[in-house]
């Protein structure tokens, strides 16, 4: 049996009914949404605006590689 690698993590707000979403990777980049999905959505402009100021290419790797585990995310919360 193999374990899943949970890279999202998706937890209830402490100061609202709102959740908070982070990457296992980046936990100091967290962003707060109504529901699941628009959280993650917001997570992958955030992680897009890191990528974008990133200095070396080992940070935009990690960023970028990131920014393909949320979108994935994303893609298989979205209904229907």
């Amino acid at each position: 049996m193999s374990a899943e690698v949970k890279t999202i993590h998706v937890e209830p707000s402490p100061e609202s009914g709102a959740v908070v979403v982070y990457h296992r990777d980046f936990p100091e980049i967290r962003v707060q949404g109504c529901s699941e999905i628009e959280a993650v959505t917001l997570l992958c402009h955030q992680l897009t605006r890191a990528l974008d100021s990133a200095l070396t290419d080992w940070r935009r790797q990690s960023l970028q590689s990131a920014l393909n585990d949320t979108h994935c995310h994303r893609d298989s919360t979205k209904p229907g």
